[in-house]
């Protein structure tokens, strides 16, 4: 209906995520594929016979459908002039969450090895697929690693389209347009982020280093000050998160502390006793 003039899809799946539940056409593809015992169900979640296969399933249906997307974009003649984004929400349920739902991340490796899983500021919690396709723009196959986060695709697909000047002035959000076209562009500063959940915690990404606190909700200001942790990573040297040497580097740790105070709004909605005392 709108092939002929600009328009948006936004196509907000919640496929893979639990339940797991998927069309028996999808499933029957990978029935025996797996050693798959039955996931009996609990914690609200439904059971399902052969949870695997049912994640893989969901997987798979999800990229097909895309696939039908593109296809009718190819056979509209508008693939030159269409922009496609795929991107998720969080990480996956390892770690944390392993096996909540019926769910084996561990198995599907769907963190890649990074450290823990959705609901913690650990990689494998914060970083999530992002893929964006511009036929005859942004070079088919072509990886980068500049970090980036959520907040950076509005300035980044007005500046794309040509409304860069319609962007919020007042965004924390960083346009990567140019990074996406092949062209150079400094790197962020620093990608700050903070979650209410699971205890209260904070990290931030700066080149190399990230540094996260958590246990930032402990009630009592005795008792958050003896549980608070504070962990420093070289995402480079060890992506995994195994090794934290805070200890070693405290001249870092205070200026990266420094960052996050300076990025932390109060809030009534969302308190975190350590930080707001």
């Amino acid at each position: 209906d709108n092939k002929d003039k600009p328009f948006f899809l936004y196509w907000p799946t919640t496929v893979p995520h639990v339940a797991l539940q998927v069309p028996d056409d999808s499933l029957n593809e990978y029935i025996g594929k797996f050693d798959d015992p039955p996931y009996p169900g609990g914690k609200g979640y439904i059971p399902h016979f052969k949870p695997k296969a049912a994640y893989a399933a969901m997987i798979t249906r999800m990229d097909r459908e895309i696939g039908r997307l593109m296809m009718l974009i190819t056979e509209l003649g508008l693939d030159d002039d269409t922009i496609f984004v795929f991107v998720s929400d969080n990480g996956p349920l390892n770690g944390t969450h392993q096996g909540l739902a019926g769910t084996d991340c561990e198995f599907f490796n769907s963190n890649e090895n990074r450290r823990d899983g959705k609901g913690t500021l650990y990689e494998g919690g914060i970083r999530s697929p992002g893929i964006v396709r511009w036929k005859g723009k942004i070079k088919a196959g072509s990886v980068s690693d500049h970090v980036t986060g959520f907040e950076d695709w509005m300035p980044t697909l007005a500046e794309l389209v040509g409304a860069k000047e319609k962007s919020s002035s007042s965004s924390d959000g960083i346009s990567f347009a140019a990074t996406l076209l092949g062209e150079k562009q400094p790197e962020r500063e620093f990608l700050y982020r903070e979650f209410h959940g699971y205890g209260g915690q904070q990290s931030l990404r700066m080149g190399d280093w990230k540094l996260l606190r958590m246990n930032l909700m402990s009630s009592g200001k005795a008792k958050a000050k003896a549980t608070l942790s504070e962990e420093l990573y070289n995402i480079a040297t060890d992506p995994a998160e195994t090794k934290n040497v805070a200890a070693e580097h405290p001249d870092l740790v205070a200026k990266m502390k420094a960052i996050m105070a300076a990025q932390r709004t109060p809030s009534a909605d969302f308190p975190m006793a350590v930080l707001d005392q």
